[in-house]
C-alpha cells in the first residue's frame, strides 16, 4: 500500500500533500498538524471501513430508539402492571431490535433486497403502537371516570392528569417518527443508503474525534470549503456541516475487506477507562431524557470518540489465533513489561504479573502504553490487514522502550499492518535510520513525512528528510550542550 493524501484548509494544513506507506510516519515539532491529519485520516478510513448501510440505519432509528428509552421509566414503574399497554409496549423492543438486525445481517449487495423487509417491519411497529395508544386512551376514559371522586384518587388530579399527556405525547412522538422512518425508506434505494451512510459516518468521525460542535470548525479558512483527496479512494469536501465526496467503490471494497482500524493516544484515557464510559453513559442519559427530539449526535464530553470506539471493541470476544504471537510475546516477557494487561467480563482493565492482579490505574503509564499494544494482539482486533494509527507512541516511555515501540511498530508492519505514527521522539527515528541502513529493502514499507508539511519536500530522498528532522528536534539539545561547555 502507497499512495498520496492532498489536504486543503483543514486546520493548520492550507495545502498539503503527504505520503502514506505501509509504515508511515509523521514527525516533526509541536503543533505543527501532525496529530491533526492522524486523526483525520482514522476518521476517513474507519468511515469506509464501517459497514455504511448499518451506521444510515442506526441514524434513521435513532429516534424511534431514544423515544423508547423515553417510555421505560413509565412502562417499569409498576412491576406488578400487566395492563395490556405495558405488556404490548415490553412487546415493541423485540421487534425494533429486529428491525436493526435486518441491515446488520445483510450485505451491500443485498441492500435492494432488504429496503421493502424494512418497510414491511416498520409498518408492523407502527400498527402496534397505534394500538397500543388506543387500548391506553380507553383505559384512561375508564380510569378518569374513577378520578372523578377526588377522595378515591392516590395523587391529585393534576399530577394525574400531566403523567397521562406525557404517555399519550410519548406514544404519538414514536408513531410520527415511524412515519417518517417509512416515508424515508421508501423514497431510497441502495446507492442512497451507502451514500447516507457514508456521509453520516464521516461526520460523526470528525466531530467526535476532534470534538467539535460544528464541521467548519475544522476549516482553516472560514469561507473557502476544505478538500481531502485520498489518491486512488477518492475526494471530500466539508462544508459548514455538509460532506461530499466521490469515492472509487473498488477502493471502498478494499477498506472493508480491513479486520480493523484502530487509533491509540494517550494511556491516560485507558487508566480512567471506567469513569470516562460511566460519563459518557450519563451524558448519553441526560441527552436522551431532555433533548432527543433534536438529537443529531452523542453529546460532546471532551474525550475524543475513538477512545470509545476501540473500548467497545475490546469488549468483543474474536475467533481465530494471534495474528503475531511473536510480536505478543515480546512485549508481554520480563525483558519488556513482564506482564499482561487483562480485561475481565465486565470490561475492567488490570495488570497481571507474577500471579497478581494490580488496578491498572496504579500501574506505570509506560506499562499502560505497551501493554494495550499487546492487548489488542491478544484480543484479536490487530490482525493482519488493520489499520493503526498511534499518536506519540513514545509517550511515557524510556528511551529504551521508546526503541522497543518503534521496533514493535515496524514488524508489525512487515507483517501486514499498516502503521501509521505521529511522533516527535528522536529516538524512534533514530532506531528508523539505523534499521534501514541495515535492511536498505524495508525503505519501501517507509513513508516519511516531514511537518510543517512542504509540498517541495515529499519527493526528498529518506536519508535527506530524515536527517533534517533529527536535525530540528535535537536543536534543543545541541543548544544546551553547546551552552553547557
Amino acid at each position: 500500500m502507497n499512495f498520496k493524501v492532498e489536504i486543503k484548509n483543514i486546520g493548520k494544513l492550507a495545502d498539503a500533500e503527504l505520503r502514506i506507506g505501509r509504515f508511515t510516519v509523521f514527525a516533526g515539532p509541536n503543533n505543527t498538524g501532525k496529530s491533526f491529519v492522524s486523526k483525520l485520516l482514522y476518521s476517513l478510513f474507519d468511515a469506509m471501513n464501517a459497514n455504511p448501510a448499518e451506521t444510515y440505519m442506526d441514524h434513521l432509528v435513532s429516534p424511534v430508539e431514544n423515544a423508547l428509552v423515553m417510555m421505560q421509566p413509565w412502562v417499569n414503574e409498576n412491576p406488578e402492571d400487566r395492563s395490556i399497554q405495558t405488556l404490548s409496549m415490553n412487546s415493541i423492543l423485540p421487534e425494533f431490535y429486529e428491525l436493526k438486525d435486518i441491515v446488520k445481517e445483510a450485505s451491500i449487495d443485498e441492500l435492494d433486497q432488504i429496503i421493502p423487509r424494512l418497510i414491511s417491519q416498520t409498518t408492523k411497529m407502527r400498527e402496534m403502537v397505534a394500538d397500543i395508544l388506543k387500548t391506553f386512551m380507553e383505559e384512561e376514559v375508564e380510569e378518569e371516570r374513577k378520578q372523578v371522586d377526588y377522595d378515591l384518587s392516590d395523587e391529585p388530579p393534576s399530577s394525574w392528569e400531566k403523567k397521562k399527556k406525557r404517555k399519550q405525547r410519548d406514544l404519538e412522538n414514536i408513531i410520527d417518527y415511524l412515519d417518517i422512518l417509512k416515508e424515508t425508506l421508501s423514497q431510497t434505494d441502495a446507492k442512497n443508503f451507502i451514500v447516507a451512510g457514508i456521509q453520516h459516518k464521516i461526520r460523526e468521525n470528525l466531530i467526535q474525534n476532534f470534538q467539535v460542535p460544528r464541521l467548519s470548525d475544522l476549516s482553516g479558512e472560514e469561507n473557502e470549503r476544505s478538500k481531502v483527496n485520498v489518491k486512488g479512494f477518492g475526494n471530500f469536501e466539508f462544508s459548514n456541516q455538509k460532506i461530499e465526496f466521490d469515492i472509487n467503490a473498488s477502493r471502498i471494497n478494499q477498506l472493508q475487506q480491513y479486520s480493523s482500524v484502530i487509533y491509540l493516544e494517550s494511556p491516560v484515557y485507558w487508566k480512567l477507562k471506567n469513569a470516562l464510559e460511566d460519563i459518557r453513559q450519563e451524558s448519553r442519559f441526560f441527552h436522551s431524557k431532555f433533548f432527543f427530539y433534536k438529537k443529531e449526535r452523542d453529546p460532546l464530553t471532551g474525550i475524543p470518540g475513538y477512545f470509545y470506539d476501540l473500548a467497545r471493541a475490546l469488549k468483543f470476544n474474536y475467533t481465530g489465533d494471534m495474528a503475531f504471537p511473536d510480536v505478543h510475546k515480546r512485549l508481554t516477557g520480563s525483558d519488556v513489561i513482564g506482564g499482561k494487561i487483562a480485561i475481565s467480563e465486565t470490561g475492567d482493565l488490570s495488570f497481571q504479573e507474577n500471579g497478581r492482579n494490580f488496578s491498572l490505574p496504579v500501574t506505570a503509564m509506560g506499562i499502560a502504553n505497551l501493554g494495550i499494544l499487546a492487548l489488542l494482539i491478544e484480543r484479536k482486533i490487530l490482525d493482519k490487514g488493520s489499520f493503526l494509527f498511534i499518536d506519540e507512541p513514545e509517550a511515557h516511555l524510556h528511551p529504551a522502550w521508546q526503541v522497543i515501540m518503534a521496533e514493535t511498530l515496524f514488524k508489525l508492519s512487515r507483517q501486514g499492518v499498516n502503521v501509521v505514527i505521529a511522533t516527535h521522539s528522536a529516538d524512534i527515528l533514530k532506531w528508523l535510520e539505523v534499521h534501514v541502513k541495515k535492511n536498505p529493502d524495508d525503505e519501501q514499507f517507509v513513508a516519511l513525512n516531514q511537518f510543517p508539511v512542504n509540498r517541495c519536500e515529499i519527493e526528498e530522498d529518506f536519508e535527506t528528510k530524515i536527517a533534517t528532522i533529527k536535525q530540528e528536534l535535537t536543536k534543543p539539545f545541541s543548544y544546551l550542550y553547546l551552552e553547557g561547555l
